[in-house]
């Protein structure tokens, strides 16, 4: 039980912001305009800042953790090679498939890994969890660029060339490069732009969920039902059932090594997913329903996904 108030808190404070970004639309303060001029700013603005900051103040990575970061790396680079054949099998609207194959392999370790690792784990798994952020987190960006860019709305079948060019033309993909040039030379930055920079990191994550409840329409949910419920259950059930029983049965982690692995398979999608679903002209509905519906029912799986790893003695 103490766990699943963890993951409530963890949670509740997001569908706060939500629900009031919804609210201040009904009485007309976030206007269609604003929402608009906010997701540009947001995604040409205040999300380089927030990579290139986390980049930039990461921790140095701990190379003993190496099995699980490799490990990490290696779900990624499966996932996506999966879904990238699968997903236009199964779903024909071209502007839903990149949201599917963005939303159910890139979670939201960035709000859950390190509270989640702390209260698991305590400090040696915040460690590990910091480690796996930073050897992931410029992979997850550069991939998630080119996965909107291949699967862009053109009219035309898709172009690696044409979306790697469409990549490197992206914010993001700047701001992670930007800031490992900086952590990996350790460029100094002068104290006030520095703390100018951390506080506008700071205001992304909430200003964009307030922006995703001023589009959010409890309608939107029932006209793609099928593919969210197919995303969901793939991101919150299959992905972690069997990449966890290879990392248990086949590379023997467990105690403080398992839980930031499991929280990296286990997190539901990140908040990035929506942004750039509105950057690319994708199906932004979509991924906004996958954003909310994933952070709730997640709330339940990751509940006994911990019951089931404590009871097996797999985590402390």
């Amino acid at each position: 039980m103490e766990n699943l108030i963890f993951a409530g808190n963890a949670v509740a404070p997001t569908f706060v912001v939500i629900a009031l970004g919804f609210w201040l639309k009904s009485r007309g303060i976030l206007t269609a305009e604003f929402i608009s001029r906010g997701n540009v700013l947001c995604f040409q603005v205040l999300f380089p800042i927030l990579v290139f900051f986390n980049l930039y103040d990461a921790e140095k990575i701990d190379f003993t953790y190496l099995k699980p970061i490799l490990f990490a790396l290696c779900v990624i680079v499966v996932c996506v090679s999966v879904l990238m054949v699968l997903v236009p099998r199964l779903v024909r609207e071209r502007k839903q498939q990149g949201v599917l194959v963005q939303s159910v392999y890139r979670g939201n370790y960035m709000l859950y890994g390190l509270p989640f690792s702390r209260s698991l784990g305590g400090e040696p798994c915040v460690a590990l969890a910091t480690s796996i952020m930073a050897a992931t987190l410029p992979l997850l960006n550069v991939i998630g660029v080119f996965v909107y860019s291949f699967f862009a709305e053109t009219g035309e079948k898709p172009d690696l060339k044409r979306a790697a060019v469409s990549a490197m033309k992206n914010p993001i993909i700047w701001g992670v490069v930007l800031g490992a040039a900086f952590y990996g030379f350790q460029i100094p930055m002068p104290s006030f732009l520095h703390t100018a920079g951390k506080d506008l990191a700071k205001i992304v994550t909430p200003f964009s969920f307030l922006l995703l409840g001023g589009q959010f329409r409890f309608s939107s949910a029932k006209k793609h039902w099928k593919p969210l419920a197919a995303g969901i259950a793939a991101k919150l059930v299959i992905l972690p059932v069997v990449f966890l029983w290879i990392a248990v049965s086949m590379l023997g982690m467990k105690g403080d090594t398992l839980v930031p692995v499991f929280i990296f398979l286990a997190a539901p999608t990140a908040i990035t997913n929506y942004q750039m679903a509105v950057q690319f002209d994708a199906d932004y509905e979509l991924a906004g329903d996958f954003l909310i519906y994933s952070m709730v029912f997640s709330a339940f799986t990751m509940f006994f996904f911990i019951f089931f790893l404590k009871t097996w003695g797999l985590i402390g």
